[in-house]
């Protein structure tokens, strides 16, 4: 789409940056985000960060294309409207591939560390880019038509079995910091999910949680085998994990039914509650952040063209 000529460069970027960000809920957040954008042009050919740099800035690709490229790896490539450094920045890590505009491109950039400061200071923000991450990945999971994606099984250890007592609260502060969607998290910020989480047990057969509906918990598998019930197919999950893997994290109806396969034992956490404790600890945000970056990359590398939304 070309700019508006009537439009200045200030109108084009708060253009922009409403297109490009579509979490903004209030002109506060909005102006805020103003702040710290900057609209940049680039040539074919520029790099844009090397594999191995620091995070210093993020990009929004509002026209062209970019590419990313990492030996031994597949290439992706990012278009209109996709966001190039997100997840080495939400994984706090030095790039991993090296990114170059493959077209003449226009950009939002922001810078890094500015960018933090802004998700400190707007966790509602924070929250939502969460939840849309996770229906995009969730979407794109279901397309790609491998249930391998949803199927999660990393233990590696003995883990105690609760089938005959109720868990203690001790037991759940350790449950909880040992699953990959909070590790990392503060233990002040586990010690009250753990608190306030209630648990729920479910017979062989007994629905967890329902394609179409909205719920208002996360669910946590703590013991057990779920099945999965997608629009194309079906998958299993065990361990200790989102139970609904990352339509947990988003809102809106849900495409997914999750019912028990065993006897299954689940943590369930009211997701104001979650987010409550976003606001009040932010390496929360960022610890479920990186969790769904994870989870991205894994999108992004089985994706059968290499086109990203994210990278």
């Amino acid at each position: 789409m070309s700019p508006d000529p009537e439009l200045d460069d200030a109108g084009r970027r708060e253009l922009d940056v409403r297109v490009g960000f579509g979490l903004l809920a209030s002109e506060v957040e909005l102006e805020s985000l103003l702040s710290i954008v900057r609209r940049v042009d680039v040539a074919r050919g520029q790099l844009l960060h090397t594999r191995g740099q620091p995070v210093a800035s993020l990009f929004q690709v509002v026209a062209g294309r970019v590419e990313l490229q990492a030996p031994d790896a597949p290439l992706w490539h990012v278009e209109d409207g996709g966001a190039v450094g997100l997840l080495d920045f939400a994984l706090g890590r030095s790039h991993a591939r090296t990114a170059t505009a493959a077209a003449p491109s226009q950009l939002l950039e922001l810078d890094a560390a500015d960018y933090r400061d802004y998700l400190e200071d707007n966790y509602e923000v924070g929250h939502r880019i969460l939840s849309q991450l996770s229906n995009r990945i969730t979407a794109a999971m279901i397309a790609s038509r491998d249930s391998t994606l949803f199927a999660t099984s990393d233990l590696t250890h003995q883990e105690r079995s609760f089938g005959d007592v109720e868990i203690p609260l001790v037991e759940r502060l350790i449950i909880l910091s040992r699953m990959p969607v909070f590790r990392g998290t503060s233990m002040q910020a586990l010690a009250k999910l753990a608190q306030n989480a209630v648990e729920r047990r479910y017979s062989v057969g007994d629905v967890i949680t329902e394609a179409g509906t909205s719920p208002d918990v996360v669910s946590l598998l703590v013991e057990g085998t779920v099945e999965l019930v997608l629009p194309n197919g079906r998958a299993r999950r065990e361990g200790r994990h989102l139970v609904a893997h990352l339509e947990e994290l988003a809102t809106g109806p849900r495409s997914i039914t999750a019912s028990a396969a065993t006897d299954t034992i689940v943590l369930q956490l009211e997701r104001e509650d979650l987010i409550d404790r976003i606001e009040e600890h932010f390496d929360l945000c960022m610890t479920l952040l990186a969790y769904v970056a994870g989870e991205q990359i894994r999108v992004n590398n089985a994706s059968s063209d290499g086109r990203c939304r994210v990278a």
